[in-house]
């Protein structure tokens, strides 16, 4: 295996083992969240890739957030709240489009240390790269780490994500990133460097490998505390899928050709290239369970009060 894809490949297995993490919820406290305002204007928002889409040279699923309706009938600024995959492949172009056209101040990495060593992000004038990794390599099971590197070395891709997808799933996954500490920690962070350090007219984006999961977990929280409806945020979401098209169709070939059942192919090509409502939907209803509401979450597990909740709206819409 060359060199460039093994390097693909281990980032996106190593992604996989999230799996293993153990679930460490726990419910907050009896405070009831500030209810976030209710859209008044009865607007359906028409969201799509065209819609929502940035010309960022050299990097897939680049987007912003920008004309939402959210809260007291305000929309997201344009241009100000970016998100994409990660930005080893940026270009010069790319890069100087951050810096000249959105003056981008930071980039948030969600990806673990192994993951941006391997695939370090450009460097982009202007701008500060804070890493927050959602989860820790340090507490991976060896014997995942042994197979996957025993699947690395014989090129078998296939087989370890076969396994991954038979035994645990993004279901799994996507509980412990907003459940485990590590989650939300980096989550925590992100907010409070929204809320205290970024100016007026600045933008920033954050991004992990392919801008799906634990990026796209960091803009459905987000979405919640600006005040976003439940179907302006699963529709934002779901967006992944419009910006990955040819790498969802090559993974549901390789299932097919691997002999997977249906749901085995949900959760492989989940893994590897899109975006499913029912793994989000399962996230927040463990949050639900455990906190009593993404409002509270919000409040008691990453420390936001309702001054910080208004401070981001006053900050980023309009």
């Amino acid at each position: 295996m060359r060199k460039k894809e093994l390097t693909r490949v281990t980032g996106l297995l190593l992604a996989a083992t999230l799996l293993l993490l153990p679930s460490c919820a726990k419910r907050g406290g009896d405070e009831a969240g500030q209810t976030p305002p209710e859209n008044t204007q009865g607007e359906t928002p028409v969201i799509s890739s065209e819609t929502q889409k940035i010309d960022l040279d050299g990097v897939r699923n680049a987007r912003q957030l920008g004309g939402y309706l959210c809260a007291d009938g305000r929309r997201v600024k344009d241009g100000v709240l970016l998100r994409s995959g990660a930005l080893n492949t940026l270009t010069e172009a790319g890069a100087q489009t951050l810096a000249e056209q959105y003056h981008l101040k930071y980039i948030f990495d969600f990806r673990m240390a192994s993951e941006r060593e391997a695939q370090p992000d450009v460097e982009v004038a202007g701008a500060e790269n804070l890493s927050l990794p959602v989860f820790s390599s340090t507490i991976y099971g060896e014997k995942i780490l042994g197979e996957m590197k025993e699947a690395l070395a014989s090129g078998n891709q296939g087989q370890t994500m076969v396994i991954l997808a038979k035994n645990q799933g993004l279901t799994t996954i996507y509980e412990n990133m907003l459940l485990t500490p590590e989650g939300q920690q980096a989550y925590a962070a992100f907010f409070r460097t929204l809320i205290d350090d970024v100016g007026e007219g600045e933008a920033v984006l954050w991004h992990c490998t392919q801008g799906k999961d634990r990026a796209g977990l960091a803009s459905v929280l987000l979405l919640y505390a600006l005040g976003a409806d439940e179907a302006t945020v699963k529709a934002d979401y779901l967006l992944t899928n419009d910006f990955y098209p040819d790498l969802i169709q090559q993974s549901k070939e390789q299932a097919e050709a691997l002999g997977l059942t249906e749901a085995e192919t949900r959760e492989f090509v989940a893994l590897a290239a899109s975006v499913d409502e029912g793994f989000l939907d399962a996230a927040l209803n463990s949050v639900q369970e455990n906190y009593g509401s993404v409002q509270n979450y919000l409040q008691t597990q990453l420390g936001l009060t309702d001054a910080d909740l208004q401070t981001l709206r006053d900050k980023f819409l309009e």
